[in-house]
């Protein structure tokens, strides 16, 4: 190539060209270089590169450079491209970017420079880095976190990703969303199968939403959400995205289902709740019965009480299911807490264990009575006794305690304490407890209805429980009630004691033939004169004739034709005079009116025999004071 037409070249070129000497002198520049710095080849030409284009604050780096060539032959700049500062005839600086090369005829003589103005390009390159600074600052100011991952080597994510783990960003490496080392073990494959599918192809984005474990312990729920932003060969490279934490989003989402399914649970209950509860009310009665009988060897015995703790269970059952599936109308009274405590540990016994020791502490409340529904308090320390004896299937020690505390100056409150020795609960599940259907028993063994009643009854009288749990050991219920305020009047808690009512004339009033005859078969066995009637009319008729009026009703709360409470209305109203009476009902929503006499009294089946003998001499003791009392 001849010199003539390699210099119409270079001065054709769109990018300036500079060449010096090995004293860094100019010896030749194209228009060019002269329309960039504003020299024209006359006034270049002899000057240093210093005295021109270099800025003073890099005249000594190249100075340094051409020193360097002289002594190796070769400088850090020969053969490379670089970004640099340059300056113009007027002072202005701005970024160009530089190629020096050697002479090829005079190697080590002579200098060629291209050099490219990218004020530009830096001026682009500026703007992205803002932008990219501003939309890092509003994610992070955002309350999504947010993630950068680049398929096959790391993610890179926000500070607020690490406040949601409760760690230090930094700490936290991982190549996908689905590798970070906190999802839960049991949702892992969960958000693998998502990530995946957006990968391939055949989901439009990536979405999970999953629990992690946070490095305090905890368990949360987080939402992520991203989407494929560069590719390769119709491949992703590189997915962006959010992570929330959508934990009280989720738990609202969790109890409108679990209140859905109760309400389910609560009409299905409802619906064959009577039926069934008059039926194990026969099956209690007869059992009972039949203890009573001479000569009944100790083998009979106990299958007979296995048949009745069998009752007890299904009852438990129903009212579990009816008391989560619709409030229940309370006979809210004064109720002694060591009586509900020993009479409700004395139907659960026969279910206990007789390797389980049971200690009751319960002298310190001797005279302590809380406001409540009876059946209520009663079903939820039944609930805890069997809760403690499935924790101790091989055995172990159950201490049932109690104390009067004071919270505040004058407000005393009861503390009871269920402590047991059985397998504890595992800090990660202990939170969950009182949830509806859950639960840590085998599969057939639990319902996960039991705690969640107890919460349930316990805040309904205002009082609290918390549970205290160290696995291998055992755990504690404590339940704090309000004392109720102290009355002349025990209610029908009153008079209570072990000796006979007096033989009555009963009018027995139930529509179920089987349970009719049981009830009509024991109150007779404790020397009752019994009447008994399957309807509402045929009652009135027999409780109000002359010759045989009713000295006691026991009348069925729900019957077809009429109820309960307007038979006993109709019969006093007709003797003119108070009618003790017992209702009995298989609903366990069932209530006496507010501010019931003692001389009625409400037993929800299946119930003890005792129970009802009890019932009976409570309510003709009752009306008998009250009837003196008046004269």
């Amino acid at each position: 190539m001849s010199s003539e037409f390699a210099a119409s070249i270079v001065a054709s070129l769109p990018d300036a060209v500079v060449s010096i000497d090995r004293t860094s002198t100019i010896v030749a520049v194209n228009s060019a270089a002269q329309a960039l710095f504003g020299w024209s080849a006359e006034e270049f030409v002899g000057q240093t590169l210093a005295q021109t284009i270099i800025p003073s604050d890099f005249a000594a780096q190249h100075a340094r450079g051409m020193e360097q060539f002289a002594a190796r032959g070769h400088g850090p700049v020969i053969g490379k491209r670089i970004d640099i500062v340059a300056r113009d005839r007027a002072g202005r600086r701005f970024p160009i970017e530089l190629s020096v090369f050697l002479d090829p005829v005079r190697p080590g003589e002579i200098f060629h420079a291209t050099i490219r103005d990218v004020s530009d390009r830096a001026a682009r390159e500026a703007s992205t880095v803002a932008e990219r600074a501003r939309l890092t600052q509003f994610l992070d100011a955002a309350a999504d976190s947010w993630w950068d991952c680049t398929i096959g080597s790391h993610t890179v994510v926000s500070e607020r990703f690490g406040a949601l783990l409760h760690t230090a960003t930094e700490s936290i490496v991982f190549a996908d969303p689905s590798q970070l080392a906190a999802i839960h073990p049991d949702d892992r494959a969960r958000v693998a199968q998502a990530w995946g599918a957006h990968l391939d192809g055949s989901a439009g984005r990536y979405e999970s939403t999953h629990r992690v474990i946070r490095a305090d312990g905890a368990v949360c729920w987080l939402r992520d959400r991203g989407r494929a932003v560069e590719f390769a060969n119709g491949r992703p490279l590189r997915v962006v995205g959010t992570t929330v934490d959508v934990t009280e989003h989720q738990g609202a989402e969790e109890r409108l289902r679990n209140a859905q399914r109760l309400e389910m649970l609560g009409l299905l209950a409802g619906g064959f709740a009577h039926d069934l509860n008059n039926l194990l009310a026969a099956i209690r009665g007869q059992a009972a019965l039949a203890a009573t009988e001479l000569h009944v060897t100790p083998a009979v015995i106990e299958s007979l009480e296995a048949i009745q703790l069998a009752t007890t269970k299904a009852k438990m059952l129903t009212t579990n299911m009816l008391t989560l599936g619709k409030p229940l109308t309370e006979a809210v009274r004064n109720v002694s807490v060591p009586a509900v405590i020993m009479e409700t540990l004395q139907i659960a016994r026969p279910g206990l264990s007789k390797s389980i020791a049971i200690t009751v502490e319960l002298a310190a409340l001797e005279s302590v009575e809380v406001v409540m529904d009876a059946s209520a308090f009663q079903q939820a320390v039944l609930n805890l006794l069997l809760n403690a004896r499935d924790a101790m299937p091989q055995g172990g020690r159950l201490r049932i305690s109690g104390s009067l505390i004071e919270r505040e100056v004058g407000a005393h409150r009861v503390q009871l304490r269920f402590a047991d020795t059985g397998v504890g609960i595992s800090p990660e599940l202990l939170h969950r407890i009182f949830q509806p259907f859950f639960t840590t028993k085998p599969a057939g063994v639990g319902t996960g209805l039991g705690l969640a009643v107890v919460q349930q009854v316990i805040h309904g009288a205002h009082g609290t429980i918390e549970v205290q749990s160290d696995v291998g050991r055992g755990t504690t219920f404590i339940v704090e009630l309000p004392v109720a305020p102290i009355s002349a009047a025990r209610g029908s808690d009153a008079s209570r004691g072990s000796e006979s009512c007096a033989p009555k004339h009963i009018v027995l009033t139930e529509d179920h033939p089987v349970l009719r005859q049981m009830l009509t078969e024991a109150l007779r066995a404790e020397g009752h004169t019994v009447t008994p009637s399957g309807g509402g009319a045929e009652t009135v008729r027999v409780a109000t004739d002359p010759a045989m009026s009713a000295q006691v009703l026991v009348l069925d709360l729900f019957l077809p034709s009429m109820d309960g409470f307007r038979i006993h209305t109709f019969v006093e109203e007709a003797l003119g005079y108070t009618v003790p009476v017992v209702f009995i009902s298989s609903d366990p929503a069932a209530a006496l009116p507010l501010r019931a006499p003692a001389s009625m009294c409400l037993l929800h089946k299946p119930f003890e025999i005792p129970q009802l003998l009890d019932a009976v001499k409570r309510v003709v003791e009752a009306c008998a004071k009250s009837t003196s009392a008046t004269r």
